[in-house]
């Protein structure tokens, strides 16, 4: 178990615009952007917890909620589209990890975990010959350019069998990432939750504990206002590329997976997975989170995933008479070059 120095700890930056720096902090106001609504989900347990504003290279990238105890996250929050940075992405090796989460007066950069121990958080050394994979919460794929490579930190990864954690990635994150295309491209943002949940048995070299499950939630809603913030200056991509359709209204989704190669993925609403998991709200307000509209939010959400535009969506009427007035006007021009022929 953790000491009682280590509740409510947050590793936040400095000025110094190296890898990742962190100072003690107790409140996620300065990254809140992360967050649906700026709330944080409500009611994860806070004891052995660590709060870290994820920063590489003098941009915050994501937020992860860390559990020392067991040192593996409970939740990493994110959004798209949100790729900061410059450099070309890059897989680093060995992995990230965080010294400050076991010595606040430690340096305050991100830092390789060659070569080091720790009493609260997973090294790359525990990983190696342990059969299992990093498995990312926050997904590499999903970003480009640093934000992608700001993934690549221990405390952003659970252990995972290498066919669950590929099958998670089929079932559940190229769904999402689709999803999230969409979203994009209705000119909306989406904010995504992933984590893991359920301790087993099985501890890698006897401190690192593999969690049962992995989960996910989404919320696609209408952007924030664009002052401070970060997400929508611009640094960031700003156009999605073969965006697959427009769809004119919010929605909300939610997977959950048992990380067995033959247990496939659930899809559930947001409801349902706060029910499973025993914990609150997951975003602040989202269509498809109540018992008024889950329903309807998700048969739209199926026809989403299957490359179908539902029935009544705006988007869909707009793309309609735009073919519709390309015609008449194709006709007319026909019809006026005849008139001076």
């Amino acid at each position: 178990m953790g000491t009682p120095s280590l509740v409510l700890f947050l590793l936040f930056p400095l000025l110094n615009p190296g890898p990742v720096q962190g100072e003690v902090i107790q409140d996620l106001s300065q990254c809140g952007w992360f967050f649906q609504g700026k709330v944080p989900p409500q009611g994860f347990d806070t004891q052995n917890r660590v709060k870290i504003c994820q920063r590489y290279k003098n941009h915050y990238h994501f937020v992860t909620l860390y559990r020392t105890d067991l040192r593996i996250p409970v939740y990493s929050a994110y959004r798209y589209p949100c790729t900061l940075g410059v450099d070309k992405r890059l897989r680093p090796r060995p992995w990230f990890y965080e010294p400050q989460i076991d010595d606040p007066r430690a340096s305050a950069e991100m830092m390789s975990s060659n070569d080091t121990a720790s009493v609260y958080q997973a090294v790359d050394a525990d990983y190696q010959g342990s059969g299992y994979d990093r498995g990312h919460l926050y997904p590499y794929s999903f970003n480009r350019k640093d934000s992608a490579t700001a993934t690549c930190t221990l405390t952003n990864a659970v252990p995972q069998k290498h066919k669950a954690n590929v099958n998670w990635a089929k079932e559940a994150e190229s769904i999402v990432f689709n999803l999230t295309k969409i979203c994009r491209n209705s000119s909306r943002s989406m904010y995504v939750v992933t984590g893991s949940a359920n301790s087993t048995n099985i501890k890698l070299k006897n401190k690192i504990m593999v969690p049962e499950l992995a989960w996910t939630a989404l919320c696609c809603t209408s952007p924030p206002a664009q002052n401070n913030d970060p997400c929508l200056n611009s640094n960031v991509v700003s156009a999605e590329r073969n965006a697959p359709m427009v769809y004119d209204k919010d929605f909300s989704a939610a997977f959950l997976k048992r990380m067995q190669p033959e247990e496939p993925a659930l899809r559930l609403t947001v409801g349902n997975l706060q029910q499973r998991l025993g914990v609150g709200k997951m975003f602040a307000s989202c269509r498809g989170t109540s018992a008024d509209d889950e329903a309807e939010t998700f048969k739209e959400v199926t026809l989403l995933i299957k490359g179908k535009i539902p029935a009544g969506n705006r988007g869909e009427s707009i793309g309609r008479w735009s073919w519709l007035f390309a015609v008449l006007c194709c006709l007319l021009l026909e019809v006026g070059l005849n008139w001076f022929q």
